[in-house]
């Protein structure tokens, strides 16, 4: 269980983050497989594990609720202070969490050049179509109404399909849509208990988790009948997002080595987790 709820707060903290996937943290703490499936067969009409899997589903949710809230001032500390260092920790994170994927999840698979160039492609294009990202404080936020509620709930429920796929950033589809910094300043400010900040965050919610059960079905369908496929594309999309969150900027002499100390720690992190696994 403790796994699990460590589990879901990376995947939430990693949320937090334009360019870093919450579906990659999920491939790396290994339970991504194990989440897909309990999401899909608690969904089912006829299920015999029903309470298990809601179990099992609310320790990540609960685990990544604590990532989001807990953690998004500690974040935006860090990215304020030590930006690259920060950066090229989730970048060991993430590229050395290919040679696991490989191992693990490509097993008996052989490796689809097409859809490898199709995740990195979408990647880039990703990328290519964001906004600026500069350091934006929201201090005002938008007034309550039907269609502010209406458009939270689709813009959760685009980020929710994206949330738990490896490689791909709930949060930069949120700062193309133009809703992420609304976001990160709701989850800074939810300890303030205004009406204004809960509701919008409510309705994210809501959409959020549409979001996340229609792609857990989608990927599910996808590793059962196309498994090669899909882990070459998610393959792709890890590997292109290892290069995109390399900083371009803001580098001297000292940042250099803490960028190079933070590396080696989030890789040593992945391999440690895979070895004890």
């Amino acid at each position: 269980m403790l796994k699990t709820i460590l589990g879901g707060i990376a995947v939430g903290i990693a949320n937090i983050i334009p360019g870093v996937s919450g579906g990659t943290m999920m491939v790396i703490l290994g339970i991504f497989d194990p989440l897909m499936a309990a999401i899909n067969d608690f969904l089912k009409i006829k299920s015999e594990n029903r309470i298990k899997d809601l179990i099992y589903i609310l320790q990540v949710l609960i685990g990544a609720a604590i990532g989001l809230i807990g953690f998004a001032n500690v974040i935006e500390f860090l990215f304020g202070n030590y930006y690259v260092p920060t950066m090229y920790w989730f970048i060991g994170l993430v590229v050395c969490s290919i040679p696991v994927l490989l191992k693990n999840e490509m097993k008996g698979c052989k490796l689809n050049a097409v859809y490898l160039v199709i995740g990195i492609l979408v990647i880039v294009a990703m990328y290519y179509f964001s906004p600026e990202k500069g350091d934006v404080v929201i201090t005002e936020f938008p007034p309550i109404s039907i269609a502010r509620m209406i458009k939270l709930v689709g813009v959760g429920c685009i980020s929710g399909a994206t949330m738990i796929l490896p490689g791909v950033s709930g949060s930069m589809m949120m700062l193309i849509i133009g809703e992420y910094y609304y976001f990160k300043s709701y989850l800074a400010n939810v300890l303030t208990f205004q009406l204004n900040i809960l509701i919008p965050l409510c309705f994210l919610g809501i959409g959020i988790v549409l979001g996340i059960i229609l792609s857990a079905k989608i990927t599910s369908y996808c590793l059962k009948n196309y498994r090669a496929q899909t882990m070459s594309l998610i393959l792709g999309l890890i590997i292109a997002s290892s290069v995109v969150l390399i900083p371009t900027s803001g580098y001297s002499l000292s940042v250099i080595l803490m960028s190079l100390v933070a590396f080696v720690i989030g890789g040593g992190i992945v391999l440690g987790i895979d070895k004890l696994s």
